[in-house]
Parts: C-alpha cells; sequence; structure tokens
C-alpha cells in the first residue's frame, strides 16, 4: 500500500514539474517572441548624434548589437510586449571589463526603432553614466544570425585591439 501511495506522489511531481517547465518555457517566449528573427540597421552613439553604422540582432529571446559584442558586451535577454503605439522591449547587455548597458526601445508599426541606451561602467574610484540611442529600421531582407553562432564568433574577439571599443 505505501508503495503505491509513494508511486502516485513520485509521479504527480514529475507531472507537476514537467508542467511548470513547460509554463516557464512557454513565458519567456511569450516575452521576446515578436522580435525574434529580426534584424534593425541603423546608428548607435551619443544620443543627441548617434553616428556608428550598427545593428540591432533579436534571436532566440536574447537581443545584441553588432558593435556591443565586438566591444566584449554579452547577448541578453530581453522582454518585449506589443502595445497601441508598437512593440516595447527591454533588455540588458553586459561586459565584465565595460560595464552594462540598459536598453529600452520602441518598434514602430512602419519598421523604425527607436532605442535609449543607458550605459554604466563602475570603477573602484568613479561610476562612468552616459546616455547613447538606436535608431534604425527593420531590414526585412536580413535574419538574426543564431545567438550561439554570435557567442562563438564572440570567442575569437580581441577587445583590447579593436579602436572602436575605446569608447567604451
Amino acid at each position: 500500500m505505501w508503495s503505491d501511495t509513494h508511486q502516485i506522489a513520485v509521479t504527480l511531481r514529475r507531472l507537476c514539474g514537467a508542467a511548470l517547465l513547460l509554463v516557464c518555457i512557454g513565458q519567456s517566449h511569450a516575452f521576446a517572441s515578436e522580435l525574434d528573427g529580426k534584424v534593425f540597421q541603423g546608428l548607435i552613439g551619443p544620443s543627441s548624434n548617434p553616428d556608428l553604422e550598427d545593428s540591432l540582432h533579436f534571436s532566440d529571446g536574447h537581443f545584441w548589437s553588432d558593435i556591443c559584442t565586438r566591444c566584449g558586451f554579452q547577448p541578453g535577454a530581453y522582454q518585449s510586449q506589443a502595445t497601441d503605439r508598437g512593440i516595447t522591449f527591454q533588455g540588458v547587455l553586459q561586459s565584465e571589463s565595460r560595464g552594462q548597458f540598459t536598453y529600452e526601445g520602441l518598434v514602430r508599426p512602419d519598421g523604425g526603432i527607436d532605442v535609449t541606451i543607458k550605459w554604466e561602467r563602475k570603477r573602484w574610484y568613479w561610476t562612468t553614466r552616459r546616455e547613447i540611442a538606436f535608431r534604425g529600421q527593420l531590414k526585412d531582407d536580413r535574419l538574426a544570425a543564431p545567438l550561439m553562432e554570435t557567442r562563438a564568433a564572440m570567442q575569437l574577439q580581441n577587445i583590447d585591439e579593436d579602436p572602436l571599443c575605446a569608447r567604451f
């Protein structure tokens, strides 16, 4: 009798665990799926005058910028939500040596994208804070690179040799 009750309890725990896992997976994709696979081409730089050509990618529930990954910022998870103005999203890109970028953006129905990026780099003697912007347009003819491919490419880069990274 105890064996049957124990077996039922174990089976119920496994079923509940599997159901919870499916709900969590579904929730994470529900937040990210509206933008996954998309690439936006535009300019990134100081919020008053973005001046560097860049691409913003969304894939596998993560996002990244070509320039940011070249400079050691890891792709970050993002959340998005459809609104009457378009799709809003938020996410963070982090680098061990260069701080973090906090992104808040809006993708308009016409495919335009406006992103406010707050950069913070903490050092033992001061903290640098700057506001950066990305403004661009959806590239319908281009799909985002897979997340794993982007992470693998990052392993081959030397951020200290890239003069562009001196800005960050």
